[in-house]
């Protein structure tokens, strides 16, 4: 039930956005969202009233608010708006929690893309059944009838898919990750019977590992040793890797090292990464803090030595919740050059494209809190402190906060007044003064 309101609120803020409803910021500032003077100045291909940027960054804020991922916030707007404005009787199903938001969600994910009259079809089929059967089930039920009404052809709609493509990799505890590919389905077969006729081999001998430990050890050496019989090996494109020397020197067994992108490994992973590196470089770091102080690099020129600085101590994109490496990131003024901004650690971070156009254009504002700690605000208002990777234990940012106020101050609470609040006669209220005088009987 919650889960349909959060749908229609989602639609609705989304709807309103795309109307171009006024926000508090855009009334401070007319000229805010005036693409065609931001276009001309920053040099950025977007056309007036660009829809696709309008949601993506309503998605970035969104994301802030519920503290969850651009990714997953995007997916939740997409079922949001399927279901406001195609399966309405799904929604209204939520509202009564005789469906699950899976479901729901699952609907709307397989009737993207085809005609609204066919959607609501498949939903009219379903939609009873929906109510007892299973998730899994359901996902089944609306897989098959997709197929069983689409119009479009199969190949077709597979020609299409194939441009969607991907490779990705998500962090797991532990020093361990996941590697994800989205590719045609014949070919990760192949991949995966290829891996298994190797590890199969390696099994009939007198192998200890599980069959399993000895796919994913196929895997890996393949992509970065090369397969058996191959002589020439490519050298390992660059990891960057920072392992704390107090910690090597004090405590090797429960130290750990950082690997860019990912976060915490043990040490002795770490040592055994860096034991293959052709070089290495000096960095000094704040030993209580964390944060990154300066590089040991005195060759290199003033810009160079910057971003490698913004490399170790930012590690990615310095967006809220955004994770695209330094190679994909640019270096970014957080006060604009034009206007007085300097070149320096204070007022440097990495950006990617998309999240300089959102603070070129759209109205994102950062500002440098020290240690690398950033106050991002959208252009509806709503603030986030993004803090480095590498940063332990942040200092406070800002002032002691005010002390909570009694909710009454100066207000006494008599015994009758406690009875009607159910209050024990004998306890005492923190905060507010017991002082009043105590009813005699018969007083109204």
């Amino acid at each position: 039930m919650v889960d349909g309101l959060e749908s229609t609120l989602l639609a609705d803020t989304s709807e309103m956005v795309q109307r171009g409803m006024p926000t508090p910021l855009s009334e401070e500032n007319p000229t805010l969202f005036d693409y065609k003077q931001e276009v001309e100045e920053h040099g950025y291909p977007l056309l007036s009233g660009d829809r696709d940027l309008n949601r993506s960054s309503l998605v970035a804020e969104a994301a802030i608010v519920t503290r969850t991922s651009e990714r997953s916030t995007f997916n939740r707007l997409a079922t949001a708006e399927g279901l406001r404005n195609v399966h309405e009787r799904s929604l209204f199903a939520l509202y009564t929690g005789s469906i699950t938001s899976r479901t729901a969600a699952a609907l709307v994910k397989q009737t993207q893309g085809i005609p609204r009259a066919t959607a609501r079809q498949i939903e009219a089929i379903l939609l009873p059944t929906a109510a007892t059967a299973s998730d899994a089930s359901m996902a089944l039920r609306i897989k098959r009838a997709r197929e069983r009404l689409h119009p479009e052809a199969a190949s077709d709609r597979r020609s299409r898919a194939e441009t969607g493509r991907s490779l990705m990799w998500w962090p797991e505890p532990d020093g361990m990750a996941v590697l994800q590919a989205y590719l045609p389905a014949e070919d990760v077969l192949s991949i995966y019977n290829t891996v298994s006729m190797h590890s199969n081999l390696l099994a009939s001998s007198e192998e200890q590992r599980p069959l399993g430990q000895l796919r994913a050890d196929v895997f890996r050496d393949s992509l970065i040793e090369g397969w058996p019989g191959q002589h020439a090996k490519k050298q390992p494109p660059f990891v960057g890797l920072t392992i704390p020397a107090l910690q090597l020197l004090t405590d090797p067994e429960r130290g750990t090292a950082n690997l860019e992108g990912y976060g915490p490994i043990p040490i002795g992973a770490a040592l055994l990464l860096a034991a293959r590196a052709p070089t290495l470089r000096a960095i000094l770091t704040d030993p209580w803090t964390g944060s990154v102080l300066d590089l040991g690099r005195k060759r290199y020129k003033p810009s160079k030595a910057l971003r490698d600085f913004l490399r170790v101590r930012d590690e990615h994109c310095r967006f809220p919740g955004c994770r695209r490496a330094p190679e994909s990131s640019e270096f970014d003024h957080i006060e604009d050059w034009a206007a007085g901004g300097v070149t320096s650690t204070q007022n440097a971070q990495l950006l990617c494209k998309r999240h300089q156009i959102y603070k070129h254009v759209l109205g994102w504002r950062a500002v440098h809190l020290g240690n690398g700690s950033l106050q991002w605000r959208t252009p509806h208002g709503v603030t986030e402190l993004e803090l480095p990777d590498g940063l332990l234990y942040p200092r406070a940012l800002g002032p002691e906060p005010t002390p909570i106020q009694a909710m009454l101050p100066g207000t006494s609470i008599d015994a009758q007044a406690k009875r009607l609040l159910c209050w024990d006669e004998t306890a005492e209220i923190p905060g507010i003064p017991d002082t009043g005088p105590e009813p005699r009987d018969g007083d109204g």
